[in-house]
């Protein structure tokens, strides 16, 4: 079993956060046509103007394109926090920022081309999707198909529709790799695909499946349906609940230590890292280390282990094992300990 992909998204967040904070976001379309007039490359202007209105999103980022000044006028659809401009779109039935980014693109091209054409009328199509999408929403869970896309019910069910999607040279280039080969080359773009498109973030009946096996996170979902397609084309048992159970126990291992359980004498101890080991019990786990920043001592947390205050030696040890090795140092130290 692969190791458990982490995808760094709050990092991306961050980052698109903190670059939106220092432009400034216009309050309504008029405003933003007269920010774009002047933010907008000449370049850019050009490629705006010529481009169809369903392609002009793949200008900018992170739709594919590097122009950025647009995406950092919206915050996110979970997002508490809401942009000038998102309220403004919300008064008018626009809530979701792929709606709102391609609204102003065509806005601009328009006010470019020096187009005669209202602002309603380049709206009303995204209200008229917006409100079929809050129908579709209401049944989210139990509906065959949302957003136009077919989702599937079961774990067949999606090698049914990975079938369909790829012909057989794909198919015979995908057995010639290994399981774990191919979920990394696959988990950032079809992985994403499905992610996105059977809607793992938002919800849908496919989810729930899973959700109903006890599996939440939508990479969880995708990497156990990639291996499992990978073990199904190539003729191997899919081993269901062995997957399932190996994704359950990395979020066990993978919780820091809350502070009522901190052993007696630790003081106030400050988590900021962690180590993963391969187990051979248990499949996997994670030592947390704790630091009490007054007496700088050293405490380490792990699931199965328990508590341990450790030494500074001690604690290089383990950092200097590999995922391989770290399991049985770590059964020393606590032994030493007991």
């Amino acid at each position: 079993m692969k190791t458990r992909l982490l995808i760094f998204t709050f990092l991306f967040l961050t980052v698109h956060l903190t670059y939106g904070q220092k432009r400034k976001v216009p309050k309504d379309i008029s405003e933003a046509m007269t920010y774009l007039q002047t933010d907008c490359p000449d370049s850019l202007k050009t490629i705006i103007k010529k481009t169809s209105n369903d392609s002009l999103l793949n200008l900018c980022s992170p739709w594919g394109g590097d122009y950025e000044t647009i995406s950092n006028w919206t915050t996110g659809l979970n997002s508490s926090k809401k942009t000038k401009l998102e309220k403004y779109f919300s008064e008018l039935g626009i809530t979701y920022p792929i709606h709102i980014e391609t609204i102003v693109l065509i806005s601009f091209k328009a006010y470019l081309n020096k187009d005669n054409i209202t602002q309603d009328k380049i709206i009303q199509p995204f209200q008229l999707l917006e409100k079929k999408w809050a129908k579709e929403d209401s049944v989210r869970f139990t509906t065959d198909s949302l957003r136009g896309v077919y989702i599937p019910k079961d774990i067949e069910d999606c090698f049914i529709q990975i079938d369909k999607f790829w012909n057989d040279s794909t198919k015979m280039k995908v057995k010639q790799w290994t399981e774990d080969e191919f979920s990394g080359r696959v988990h950032m773009g079809f992985g994403m695909w499905m992610r996105n498109n059977w809607q793992l973030w938002g919800g849908s009946r496919l989810s729930k499946y899973f959700n109903e096996k006890g599996v939440y996170h939508p990479d969880d979902i995708s990497g156990i349906i990639l291996d499992s397609y990978h073990r199904h084309l190539t003729g191997k048992e899919i081993k269901l609940d062995e997957q399932i159970k190996y994704y359950q126990n990395y979020w066990k291992v993978a919780k820091a230590p809350t502070k009522e359980t901190f052993p007696k004498n630790s003081g106030k101890l400050e988590f900021n890292s962690s180590m993963f080991y391969k187990s051979k019990t248990y499949g996997q786990g994670t030592i947390h280390i704790g630091r009490n920043n007054k007496s700088n001592d050293i405490w380490i947390y792990d699931f199965y282990l328990g508590w341990a205050k450790i030494s500074d030696s001690e604690l290089s040890e383990l950092e200097n094992a590999n995922q391989d090795t770290r399991e049985e140092i770590a059964i020393k130290i606590y032994a030493n300990k007991n």
